[in-house]
């Protein structure tokens, strides 16, 4: 065997076992955070007690506005009248570390699909923050006005390597903030106030990179004590914003299309 055919063989074999090890690495990381759950949401902030901080509860809110409408007579909620109208803010948590989706906590964050060179194996990735900041406004029967921003610097995955990566195709020095304004009203049913939850869609201006687009959020909402809690989530492509998809030169490439979710806590 000539030094040449030796120096190809012993390539060969690195890349092979070098492709062998990414396999393995791959098919042991562990599974990311689930997508969000409104009724594991609502689960978590009954656990810490912070549901109310008068201790009510949902079955208790029909009482707070005298005037309320029994669900019997209106679909729709008369926000005034249960005492719910003006503006929520979005609780936040100083010091937050990545949201696994374990704790009551507000975050926002994606889902994207990363495919293994050769497409032999597939994984979903997940990044969130806990640095978010926003409000809604209720008044009449609606959700009237409702704003949402990102710290986009401070998405996190389980791979600190692709998130230098994120930012860098993000351009978050430059654009540090994703924002997200509602430019539809969305109507609110009078069973709210009984502790269902409400499902339906937020349509909005959706801004990544500087760069804005309509999008449609699938939302579902709850009231639990003195805290409205909302899980939403819409597909997004990255290249409408400008975003070239990051990559490691190495064994990884990620799917163009994606999935924008949050998980918000809001109080008065």
């Amino acid at each position: 065997m000539t030094t040449l055919t030796k120096i190809i063989t012993g390539v060969g074999v690195a890349i092979v076992c070098v492709a062998i090890a990414a396999v393995g690495w791959w098919s042991l990381r562990p599974e990311g955070p689930e997508p969000v759950d409104l009724e594991a949401a609502v689960a978590r902030l009954e656990s810490t007690g912070r549901e109310g901080s008068d201790g009510s509860s949902a079955s208790e809110l029909d009482d707070r506005g005298s005037d309320s409408t029994p669900a019997t007579e209106t679909t729709s909620l008369d926000t005034e009248a249960a005492g719910l109208s003006g503006v929520w803010t979005v609780v936040t948590r100083e010091g937050t570390d990545v949201p696994t989706g374990e704790a009551a906590v507000s975050f926002a964050g994606y889902r994207v699909v990363e495919v293994l060179a050769g497409g032999v194996d597939e994984s979903t990735v997940v990044g969130r923050t806990a640095e978010v900041a926003g409000a809604i406004e209720l008044s009449g029967t609606a959700l009237v006005a409702a704003k949402v921003e990102i710290e986009m610097a401070t998405l996190r995955t389980d791979d600190s390597h692709r998130d230098s990566h994120a930012r860098e195709a993000l351009n978050t020095k430059e654009f540090p903030l994703a924002v997200f304004t509602l430019v539809e009203p969305v109507e609110l049913p009078v069973r709210l106030l009984e502790g269902e939850s409400l499902s339906g869609s937020a349509i909005g201006d959706l801004t990544i990179k500087g760069v804005t687009n309509r999008v449609v959020f699938d939302l579902e909402a709850q009231l639990a004590g003195n805290t409205i809690v909302v899980v939403g989530s819409a597909a997004v492509i990255f290249s409408d914003y400008g975003v070239d998809a990051p990559t490691s030169a190495a064994v990884i490439s990620v799917e163009d299309h994606g999935i924008m979710e949050f998980q918000l806590f809001l109080t008065r």
